[in-house]
C-alpha cells in the first residue's frame, strides 16, 4: 500500500468512532446476577477492548475495530435487552451490512433508525403495520 493511500484509510478510521458512550443510561438491574450478566455479555463481544466509566460519558465501551455482523447482532441484543439507546449504533452501518441492518420490522430498527424512512411508500404497509409503534 502506498503511502498516500495509507494516509487517507488512517484519515478515514480516525473518523470512526469506535467507541460507546452512556452505555448504562437507563439501565435498570433487578439483581446483582443480573448486572454482572450485562458486564460479562459486553466483555466476551469480540470486538470490545474496554468496558469503564468515565466521568460524563457514563460506562464507555471502546472497541478494537468495527463490529463484524455476529458483534453488531450481540451490541443489538444487549442494547435491547437492558433498555440502552441504540442510535450511537448506526456509525457502523455498512454497504456490506446494509441489507440486514436497515431491514424495517427487526427488533431494533425504530430505535436505531427513527421512523423516518418507515414512513418511505418503498416500506410495504403490512411491515409498517407489524413493526412495534408503528400506526
Amino acid at each position: 500500500m502506498s503511502v498516500g493511500l495509507r494516509w487517507q484509510v488512517s484519515r478515514l478510521m480516525a473518523r470512526i468512532s469506535f467507541k460507546l458512550t452512556q452505555m448504562d443510561t437507563g439501565v435498570r438491574f433487578y439483581h446483582q446476577s443480573d448486572e454482572r450478566a450485562f458486564f460479562e455479555w459486553l466483555e466476551r463481544i469480540p470486538c470490545v477492548s474496554s468496558v469503564r466509566g468515565e466521568g460524563a460519558d457514563g460506562l464507555v465501551v471502546r472497541l478494537k475495530r468495527r463490529p463484524g455482523k455476529d458483534d453488531l447482532w450481540s451490541l443489538l441484543a444487549l442494547c435491547h435487552r437492558y433498555g440502552v439507546d441504540m442510535r450511537q449504533l448506526v456509525k457502523f452501518e455498512t454497504p456490506e451490512n446494509r441489507d440486514w441492518f436497515r431491514k424495517p420490522g427487526m427488533f431494533w430498527y425504530r430505535a436505531t433508525f427513527g421512523d423516518e424512512e418507515l414512513d418511505s411508500p418503498a416500506v410495504p404497509r403490512a411491515v409498517r403495520r407489524r413493526t412495534p409503534g408503528a400506526e
